[in-house]
């Protein structure tokens, strides 16, 4: 059996008698796309940012690439990650153009931007270049990012963070400012990485039908991995509400998914009972 990319055994963040993330042990394979699901608060962000190596958990221990991340190896093994977190409303306001913005995405998280990874330019631009392509804002390659739509900003922020060619990506809420075409567009294009390229992606998105039919597992997070979903998997009743409390309402969607459960009634293969999250 091959080396999982990921592995977190009994990972803690936050204090012991109120943790942020909890008693939380995971292994993902090379080539997986999982999605992560929670309510807010669930430390959904925070567990990207200790797998980027960004943020040091309290407890616990975390492997990637088969290998222990601490401070020793974390700058190395940052060079295979690919990282796209959470969009804020704070941009700062000093002309960069689109070329730029890609090129900070190879270096390393903590290194300056002088010390990237290409020593040849040439195939730094090859690099930008085909990120841009990835995500389709190649004919954007001078523009001022500024000028740019939301969305086409956050195409050029996962164009930054797919430009070292990462053997993980870990995206929070990439499909933000993206209409829904875009969204499908994106969920495409990470599961053409994973199958191609056997690049392991973990997800954080709100939406689990949106996502469904394109991830090989749902993660249900909230302090705790509540359950791990995967292909023909139902994610149980119970489940639902103990990251949600009571108020979760079940709608019907019409396509099979992760975590769909059949409907009582007689219904075609086609049609599946889905559960979505809402707050009174």
């Amino acid at each position: 059996m091959s080396t999982p990319i990921i592995s977190l055994s009994h990972v803690r963040f936050g204090p012991a008698k109120k943790p942020i993330l909890d008693n939380l042990s995971l292994e993902v394979p090379a080539g997986h796309f999982m999605g992560i699901i929670g309510p807010n608060g669930a430390g959904k962000s925070t567990l990207l940012t200790i797998i980027a190596g960004l943020t040091k958990p309290d407890a616990g221990h975390i492997d990637l690439f088969g290998r222990c991340l601490n401070s020793k190896t974390r700058i190395a093994l940052q060079k295979s990650i690919g990282y796209l977190h959470q969009k804020h409303a704070n941009q700062p306001d000093m002309p960069m153009r689109v070329y730029d913005v890609v090129a900070m995405g190879l270096t390393s998280f903590n290194q300056p931007l002088w010390n990237g990874l290409f020593a040849d330019k040439q195939a730094e631009k090859d690099a930008i270049q085909h990120a841009l392509t990835l995500v389709e804002m190649d004919n954007h390659i001078q523009t001022d990012f500024r000028n740019l739509s939301g969305g086409q900003q956050q195409r050029v922020r996962l164009a930054r963070a797919l430009v070292r060619q990462p053997k993980l990506l870990l995206l929070d809420e990439p499909s933000a400012a993206l209409d829904s075409p875009r969204q499908e567009k994106l969920y495409k294009l990470l599961r053409k990485l994973c199958d191609e390229n056997n690049m392991t992606v973990l997800m954080v998105e709100h939406d689990v039908a949106a996502i469904t039919s394109y991830v090989d597992s749902v993660a249900c997070l909230n302090k705790q991995m509540h359950h791990h979903a995967k292909k023909g998997e139902t994610i149980p009743d119970e489940v639902w509400r103990e990251m949600y409390g009571e108020h979760v309402n079940i709608v019907a969607h019409d396509a099979s998914c992760i975590g769909c459960m059949p409907s009582p009634q007689k219904q075609s293969s086609q049609e599946q009972h889905h559960h979505e999250h809402h707050h009174d």
